[in-house]
């Protein structure tokens, strides 16, 4: 028998929407459906029956509300239908409605492509008829880090495999800290490759992202009937990573206040699913991540002292992609290859201008900016016989500065705070646009522009 290769529909009434989200998909290896309206969505389902809507919640209607997509949501079988909510104008309140209604998970555009092409797989998976309990909408199954991606010729890089290939066999808990996209949750991934803990599950929760008031029943999860909408047991986080590893992303965006029931569970090993009676007892690896400084976070009263000494058994510091220069040109040429192949494009080649551009870059989006940079590189190449030269780059010439002050030395959160300072300045104050090359979410953004009192215009 063939088997069944999922169908997406998107809908969304943007048409390079649309586009982008098909070719990726299609490289993903999924078929794909296109509606632009809500009546169009509604006729394309009734027709091919999708294994999984994209559904976008501001069509012409209005831009900011999410009410058409609201509405057309309470029309939907979900329990047949497993679908990702989609806006550039989200809030937290927005998602927990949609999410209430029966949809699976909430996105934001501009959408990160490995995550978001983690919860198709996930919630296809799920909607087989062999999966009778949903499992954890945030809580993302991953696969084992790949040793073909871990480059490493850095004196910073080596020293980090050498602590790694100490610690990782061990269960010890550990907290990753570094800048945005220098690579946490791949350095977490390769840790589980190379623990005992290696064939059971490696799954990771991104904390900023779980709304406050499904906090417990994401992290813990529920038994069917414990609150409305609650029409079938939910496996959280905890029970999902049972045998395995957790990652908890993002830790220092926690609540202060949900802080001291995250500290239960980790000193007892033990938690009781929303509408349960008896407790449930799991054997789980911990590995938190945070690009924030935690220290600081203590001392201004944001973050508990006895869940960060809990957490904080190993601390392992990734080193920024300035700080190994070596390491530049072997990404550089793995992620040529990687995309060319993606793509099916020929693989270009660096000219030595483009080399010494790409070492002499300041990369404050780290080894994730690298990556897009390479993406974009291959998109564009059309001329197989020449090589890519520093102007095929369109690295921005600001953060090549020779001048530019060593941030090294700084603490984390005034690292932060000068990144997320200088691409509002070079966004005009555009959050939408900042957060895009923060590699980071518009809510997390606000988040941090209220922490470190930041003013803009929108």
């Amino acid at each position: 028998m063939t088997p069944h290769t999922p169908l997406v529909l998107i809908a969304d009434d943007d048409n390079d929407i649309r586009f982008s989200l098909s070719l990726l998909l299609a490289q993903a290896g999924y078929r794909t459906l296109e509606a632009d309206s809500i009546k169009s969505c509604e006729i394309q389902i009734q027709r091919h029956q999708p294994d999984l809507l994209l559904l976008d919640m501001n069509f012409s209607r209005d831009t900011t509300s999410g009410q058409e997509g609201l509405s057309l949501l309470q029309r939907l079988d979900l329990s047949k239908l497993p679908t990702i909510l989609m806006t550039a104008w989200g809030t937290i309140e927005l998602a927990v409605q949609g999410i209430k209604l029966g949809a699976k998970d909430f996105v934001e555009k501009p959408w990160q492509k490995t995550k978001l092409l983690t919860l198709i797989a996930t919630y296809v998976a799920n909607s087989r008829p062999d999966n009778a309990s949903e499992k954890n909408s945030l809580a993302q199954p991953t696969m084992a880090a790949s040793t073909s991606d871990w480059i490493a010729q850095s004196d910073a890089m080596q020293r980090l495999t050498s602590l790694v290939a100490n610690i990782a066999p061990t269960d010890a808990n550990l907290l990753i800290i570094g800048e945005n996209g220098t690579g946490k949750s791949q350095l977490a991934a390769r840790i589980h490759h190379l623990s005992q803990r290696k064939n059971q599950p490696f799954i990771t929760t991104n904390m900023a992202a779980i709304p406050e008031s499904l906090f417990e029943s994401e992290l813990f999860g529920h038994q069917k009937g414990a609150f409305t909408d609650a029409k079938q047991n939910r496996l959280g986080c905890f029970a999902s990573a049972n045998q395995g590893t957790l990652l908890l992303d993002e830790i220092g965006a926690l609540p202060f206040h949900l802080q001291a029931k995250l500290l239960q569970v980790l000193e007892t090993q033990q938690f009781t699913p929303l509408g349960a009676e008896q407790s449930v007892k799991v054997n789980v690896r911990i590995i938190a991540a945070t690009n924030q400084d935690l220290l600081q976070a203590i001392s201004t009263g944001e973050f508990r002292q006895d869940l960060y000494y809990r957490l904080n058994t190993f601390i392992i510091e990734l080193p920024p992609l300035r700080a190994r220069i070596a390491d530049i040109l072997p990404l550089a040429s793995f992620y040529l290859r990687q995309f060319a192949t993606q793509y099916h494009k020929p693989t270009p080649q660096l000219a030595a201008c483009a080399e010494q551009a790409l070492q002499g870059y300041f990369w404050p989006g780290n080894v994730r900016e690298l990556r897009h940079v390479m993406e974009r590189a291959v998109l564009l190449y059309a001329n197989s016989t020449s090589q890519l030269l520093s102007t095929d780059l369109m690295l921005p010439t600001h953060h090549a500065q020779p001048n530019q002050p060593a941030l090294d030395s700084l603490a984390l959160h005034t690292v932060e705070r000068q990144q997320i300072e200088a691409a509002l300045q070079q966004t005009q104050g555009n959050v939408s646009q900042a957060a895009v090359r923060l590699g980071i979410s518009r809510h997390a953004l606000y988040r941090r522009i209220q922490k470190y009192h930041l003013s803009v215009d929108n």
